[in-house]
């Protein structure tokens, strides 16, 4: 209700907030209910937790992703941060058309980002400007590794598009800043923007979700309540804490 109904269908979603604010159980909610409700299988692309810790968090949750995975309805790829060179839209690629996802979830572009210049990314075939050269295309662009971080989050979140899915990226909100991410551009590339929030106050802690734009959509603005159930994630009516 708070996006007019849903993610629309191959759009890119960011979902940012700090560290403990929910969003890797946000992106495991996402890819269980894809597969459980809407028969949508999902690929979970992880920088950080190995795939049997993020099983065992949405174990947590009574969410068999085991069986899934048996099924094929699921994947988890660990993406290396010591292989310089390392193909990574390739290999995710791969994982994704090996299941035929249509929701991938990449936890996340922070850590990413920190580790950019071990990725090589590819770019799209060059045409031939002069006209002097037979056929179509002049060259085949290739493959390139990026210095500068924000040119690599641009182009990946691209990269992902184009493979036709509905993408979640997740990434960290820097501490004691009002800016929603660290890269600074990734907001700007995804169509929608979710945030997430943890207050802490002397009495009790809190956390709420608040949807920042959803291109194509309307919105509900402003917080919301976000608990921790048995079942997931659940939002609710944002109550004032004190």
């Amino acid at each position: 209700s708070l996006i007019g109904g849903g993610f629309l269908e191959g759009h890119s979603i960011l979902v940012c907030g700090a560290p403990g604010t929910g969003k890797t159980i946000f992106g495991l909610q996402f890819l269980y209910k894809g597969i459980k409700e809407e028969n949508e299988n999902g690929l979970f692309v992880s920088v950080e937790d190995h795939p049997e810790k993020l099983k065992f968090y949405a174990a947590e949750f009574g969410w068999d992703l085991d069986k899934f995975q048996k099924d094929k309805k699921i994947d988890f790829l660990k993406i290396p941060i010591d292989n310089r060179g390392y193909m990574i839209v390739d290999a995710i690629t791969e994982k994704a058309r090996a299941i035929d996802a249509k929701r991938i979830v990449v936890d996340s572009l922070s850590a990413l980002n920190i580790n950019a210049k071990m990725f090589n990314l590819p770019l799209k075939d060059q045409p031939d400007p002069t006209g002097t050269i037979r056929g179509k295309i002049l060259h085949t662009a290739g493959y390139v590794p990026f210095e500068d971080v924000s040119q690599f989050t641009y182009l990946f979140i691209n990269r992902i598009a184009d493979l036709k899915v509905t993408a979640l990226f997740l990434t960290d909100s820097p501490q004691g800043s009002e800016a929603l991410t660290k890269d600074g551009v990734s907001e700007f590339v995804c169509y929608g923007v979710i945030y997430l929030q943890l207050h802490d106050t002397s009495k009790n802690v809190n956390r709420t979700l608040t949807v920042k734009k959803m291109r194509g959509g309307s919105i509900v603005p402003g917080m919301n309540s976000l608990k921790f159930t048995k079942n997931g994630l659940e939002v609710g009516e944002f109550k004032a804490f004190y």
